[in-house]
């Protein structure tokens, strides 16, 4: 085990957020993790692969977190209720899902790893629920996005625009660290950490900017 920090943004983390129970950690955070895949994958995957780590891989059936992680990739919000038939509404639609468990040592108990899949592309996500319905991205693509825990924050964004996203995420970003994680067909994914703030307002600015497409912080 090592001694990486997970992030908590403020004491709203461990309440959690409105939402369909019955766990914040287990059934919130699963949905944010969900979603978190489908604004980056921008569509309903033809196949959804979960594995589930640690406490995940023990309780996933009855804290409903394998209904909560399709509800979040069908795009629903933590308080849908339509997530106790999330499962059901994927399959309508044509989704194969497969569920596995790990044994695998992991950093926090809470961890899942996502494969989503269909002809064109894939995407590969693994990311934590860190309490309170708050969710850390960690690798992405397998390529780990936790560059530095002791200083800055981290955001991902898309864009079909790279070489004229590195010159517009620096104006707008303080300091930024950037590492490009994936090509999915004419996007780019890019692994942003920066010593700025990421507030809402920042990720609406640089949503605003030629060529991005998505833009999430990889801890909320």
């Amino acid at each position: 085990m090592s001694d990486k920090k997970f992030k908590y943004k403020s004491a709203f983390d461990i309440i959690g957020p409105i939402m369909v129970g019955p766990s914040s950690s287990h059934t919130a955070g699963a949905v944010r993790i969900g979603k978190m895949a489908r604004e980056l994958y921008k569509h309903t995957p033809q196949k959804l692969m979960v594995t589930f780590f640690g406490s995940f891989a023990e309780t996933y059936k009855g804290h409903g977190t394998a209904v909560a992680i399709v509800a979040g990739v069908l795009g629903f919000e933590t308080n849908d209720e339509r997530i106790p038939d999330s499962i059901e509404i994927a399959e309508k639609q044509g989704v194969i899902i497969e569920f596995l468990v790990s044994a695998k040592e992991t950093e926090h108990a809470n961890t899942v790893n996502l494969e989503l899949i269909d002809e064109q592309e894939k995407l590969n996500l693994t990311a934590i629920s860190i309490g309170g319905g708050s969710i850390q991205l960690i690798e992405l693509n397998h390529h780990s996005t936790l560059l530095n825990q002791d200083q800055g924050n981290g955001l991902v964004f898309t864009t079909s625009r790279p070489k004229e996203a590195i010159s517009d995420i620096t104006d707008a970003l303080e300091s930024p660290v950037f590492v490009e994680v994936k090509q999915l067909e004419e996007e780019s994914i890019f692994f942003v950490e920066t010593v700025s703030d990421i507030s809402q307002k920042l990720v609406t600015k640089i949503k605003e900017l030629p060529g991005v497409t998505a833009v999430l912080p990889t801890t909320g």
